[in-house]
Protein backbone atom coordinates (compact mmCIF):
# COMPACT_ATOMS: atom_id res chain seq x y z
CA UNK A 1 0.00 0.00 0.00
CA UNK A 2 2.57 1.75 0.96
CA UNK A 3 4.43 1.45 -2.92
CA UNK A 4 1.15 2.87 -4.38
CA UNK A 5 1.14 5.97 -2.28
CA UNK A 6 4.35 6.83 -2.89
CA UNK A 7 3.66 6.12 -6.81
CA UNK A 8 0.47 8.81 -6.66
CA UNK A 9 2.38 11.60 -5.11
CA UNK A 10 5.51 11.12 -7.49
CA UNK A 11 2.74 11.10 -9.68
CA UNK A 12 0.99 14.24 -8.61
CA UNK A 13 4.04 15.98 -8.22
CA UNK A 14 5.30 15.26 -11.46
CA UNK A 15 2.02 16.83 -12.99
CA UNK A 16 1.98 19.91 -10.94
CA UNK A 17 5.77 20.32 -12.13
CA UNK A 18 4.76 19.48 -15.56
CA UNK A 19 1.93 22.38 -16.20
CA UNK A 20 4.05 24.51 -14.23
CA UNK A 21 7.62 23.95 -17.30
CA UNK A 22 4.51 24.05 -20.02
CA UNK A 23 3.19 27.43 -19.24
CA UNK A 24 6.77 28.68 -18.86
CA UNK A 25 7.73 27.14 -21.83
CA UNK A 26 4.73 28.79 -23.67
CA UNK A 27 5.90 31.77 -22.40
CA UNK A 28 8.82 31.78 -23.98
CA UNK A 29 8.29 29.68 -26.91
CA UNK A 30 10.81 27.02 -25.90
CA UNK A 31 9.95 23.96 -28.07
CA UNK A 32 12.41 21.73 -26.90
CA UNK A 33 11.05 22.27 -23.07
CA UNK A 34 7.87 21.59 -24.42
CA UNK A 35 8.92 18.29 -26.39
CA UNK A 36 10.38 17.40 -22.76
CA UNK A 37 7.04 18.09 -20.84
CA UNK A 38 5.40 15.98 -23.53
CA UNK A 39 8.04 12.96 -22.61
CA UNK A 40 7.36 13.60 -18.77
CA UNK A 41 3.26 13.38 -19.08
CA UNK A 42 4.13 10.52 -21.32
CA UNK A 43 5.92 8.92 -18.50
CA UNK A 44 3.67 9.45 -15.52
CA UNK A 45 0.79 8.18 -18.28
CA UNK A 46 3.01 4.89 -18.59
CA UNK A 47 3.44 5.01 -14.42
CA UNK A 48 -0.35 5.04 -14.58
CA UNK A 49 -0.87 2.46 -16.66
CA UNK A 50 0.81 -0.01 -14.34
CA UNK A 51 -0.77 1.18 -11.19
CA UNK A 52 -4.14 0.24 -12.53
CA UNK A 53 -2.65 -2.92 -13.85
CA UNK A 54 -1.69 -3.79 -10.27
CA UNK A 55 -5.23 -2.27 -9.12
CA UNK A 56 -7.05 -4.72 -11.71
CA UNK A 57 -4.80 -7.82 -10.90
CA UNK A 58 -4.60 -7.64 -7.00
CA UNK A 59 -6.21 -10.99 -5.89
CA UNK A 60 -4.21 -13.55 -4.73
CA UNK A 61 -4.50 -16.14 -7.56
CA UNK A 62 -4.49 -13.81 -10.37
CA UNK A 63 -0.67 -13.94 -11.05
CA UNK A 64 -0.70 -17.90 -11.70
CA UNK A 65 -1.97 -20.37 -14.60
CA UNK A 66 -5.21 -21.16 -15.21
CA UNK A 67 -7.56 -24.37 -16.10
CA UNK A 68 -9.97 -23.21 -18.76
CA UNK A 69 -13.03 -26.05 -18.67
CA UNK A 70 -15.46 -25.65 -21.85
CA UNK A 71 -18.76 -28.13 -21.28
CA UNK A 72 -21.08 -28.15 -24.53
CA UNK A 73 -24.08 -29.01 -21.47
CA UNK A 74 -28.22 -29.69 -23.34
CA UNK A 75 -28.33 -28.47 -27.00
CA UNK A 76 -27.30 -31.15 -29.09
CA UNK A 77 -25.30 -30.64 -32.37
CA UNK A 78 -25.36 -26.86 -31.98
CA UNK A 79 -24.40 -26.63 -28.71
CA UNK A 80 -22.02 -28.70 -29.33
CA UNK A 81 -20.42 -26.74 -32.44
CA UNK A 82 -20.94 -23.64 -29.89
CA UNK A 83 -18.75 -25.14 -27.37
CA UNK A 84 -15.77 -25.53 -30.49
CA UNK A 85 -16.46 -22.23 -31.35
CA UNK A 86 -15.45 -20.81 -27.68
CA UNK A 87 -12.63 -23.16 -27.91
CA UNK A 88 -10.85 -21.85 -30.71
CA UNK A 89 -11.37 -18.24 -29.47
CA UNK A 90 -9.74 -19.16 -26.21
CA UNK A 91 -7.08 -20.48 -28.17
CA UNK A 92 -6.47 -17.14 -30.26
CA UNK A 93 -6.89 -15.53 -27.17
CA UNK A 94 -4.64 -16.70 -25.40
CA UNK A 95 -1.83 -16.96 -28.51
CA UNK A 96 -2.69 -13.22 -28.93
CA UNK A 97 -1.57 -12.75 -25.41
CA UNK A 98 1.24 -14.90 -25.61
CA UNK A 99 0.02 -17.39 -23.46
CA UNK A 100 0.98 -20.96 -23.76
CA UNK A 101 -2.25 -23.03 -24.14
CA UNK A 102 -2.64 -26.61 -24.10
CA UNK A 103 -5.76 -28.88 -25.09
CA UNK A 104 -5.22 -31.09 -21.60
CA UNK A 105 -8.45 -32.74 -22.60
CA UNK A 106 -11.00 -33.23 -25.94
CA UNK A 107 -13.63 -35.18 -26.06
CA UNK A 108 -15.39 -34.84 -29.85
CA UNK A 109 -18.75 -34.19 -30.49
CA UNK A 110 -20.91 -36.79 -31.83
CA UNK A 111 -21.67 -34.79 -36.03
CA UNK A 112 -19.60 -31.41 -35.42
CA UNK A 113 -17.63 -29.53 -32.53
CA UNK A 114 -16.68 -30.76 -29.04
CA UNK A 115 -18.56 -32.57 -25.97
CA UNK A 116 -15.98 -30.46 -23.87
CA UNK A 117 -12.42 -29.80 -23.65
CA UNK A 118 -10.17 -28.53 -20.88
CA UNK A 119 -7.31 -26.34 -21.90
CA UNK A 120 -4.49 -25.33 -19.66
CA UNK A 121 -3.60 -22.06 -19.91
CA UNK A 122 0.47 -20.38 -18.85
CA UNK A 123 1.39 -17.30 -18.38
CA UNK A 124 1.81 -14.19 -16.50
CA UNK A 125 -1.49 -13.52 -15.21
CA UNK A 126 -3.15 -15.99 -16.79
CA UNK A 127 -5.62 -16.49 -14.08
CA UNK A 128 -6.56 -12.40 -13.72
CA UNK A 129 -6.65 -12.25 -17.50
CA UNK A 130 -9.53 -14.81 -17.29
CA UNK A 131 -11.75 -14.05 -14.46
CA UNK A 132 -12.10 -10.76 -15.74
Amino acid sequence: MAQIVETLDEMSSGLVDAKDLLLMSAEEEDQAAVDDVAAEVERLRASLEKLEFRRMFSGEMDPNNAYLDIQAGSGGTEAQDWANILLRMYLRWADKRGFDATIMELSAGEVAGIKGATVHIKGEYAFGWLRT
